[in-house]
This record gives structure tokens, sequence and C-alpha cells, in this order.
């Protein structure tokens, strides 16, 4: 088994993991929230950050745009910690697989057109199968190349 594939498993176990505890935003925000929870006013979290009371109200509002620099002050302001977090959307491997399949059917379909040509059209699922894995059995950075 390749590092790559090792790696790949282990960061795997971490995603399913983090995916399990992983809590759906509130509709009014993070910031609102724990603030509100903390019994803080935005007067109070202005003092704690150096900035303008409206200033906090504005980035409450607009939580979804502030940088990740501001948001961990603002965390840290509240004793919190900000957590960031790139989350697949479903199991690597899959998505390695998926762009695999992606790239063999373009090679599939240039092979076809050739083929055509000479009447000869192949459209194997057995040759769809052994594209993909020649595919995976190189490097994965070659899968991600558009052509």
């Amino acid at each position: 088994m390749t590092n790559q594939k090792i790696l790949r498993r282990s960061y795997q176990k971490k995603f399913d993991a983090f995916k399990t505890v992983l809590i759906k935003q509130p509709t009014q925000g993070w910031l609102k929230t724990i603030r509100e929870i903390l019994g803080m006013t935005t007067t109070q979290l202005a003092k704690k950050l150096g900035i303008s009371q409206p200033r906090v109200v504005c980035l409450e509002k607009n939580e979804k745009n502030i940088k990740i620099s501001t948001m961990e002050r603002i965390a840290d302001a509240l004793n919190c910690d900000f957590i960031y977090a790139i989350v697949p959307r479903e199991k690597i491997d899959n998505i390695i697989y998926n762009q695999a399949r992606k790239k063999a059917l373009k090679i599939l379909n240039k092979v076809n057109q050739n083929m055509v040509l000479e009447n000869q059209l192949s459209n194997s699922n057995e040759l769809l199968e052994d594209i993909i894995n020649e595919l995976l059995d190189s490097s994965t950075t070659k899968l991600w190349d558009e052509e």
C-alpha cells in the first residue's frame, strides 16, 4: 500500500469522525449565538475587540464574509476556539475513483472516435474498468489535469 493510500485512509477516518460531531450553523450565526449564550452585549464584545459596537453588529450580520484571522480574534475574545475545516462531501476514495472514471470515459471516447473510422467501436465496461484501474495505479495528480 502506498504512502498516499495510507494517508488517505488516515484522513478519511478523521473526516468520518468530524462528520459525526458536525453541528449545523445556527440561523442567526455562530458569533451572535455564542455571544448571547455567554450573556455578553455587542457593546461588551466591541470593547474586548477594540472596535465599535455597530461594527460588531455588522460582523454578526455578515459572518460568512469575515476573514479567518478576524474570526479567530472574535473567537478568542469570546474565550472560544475557531475551527476551520474543509470536509469532503463523500469518501475521498470515491472522489478519486469518480475523477478516474470521468478521465477514463474521455480516453475511451477518443479511442472510439479513432476506431469509428475503422468501424471497430469499443464499448466494453471491462475496458473502461481497466483504464480506470490503470489511472488509479499511476499518480493521482494526473487525474486532475484538464485536457
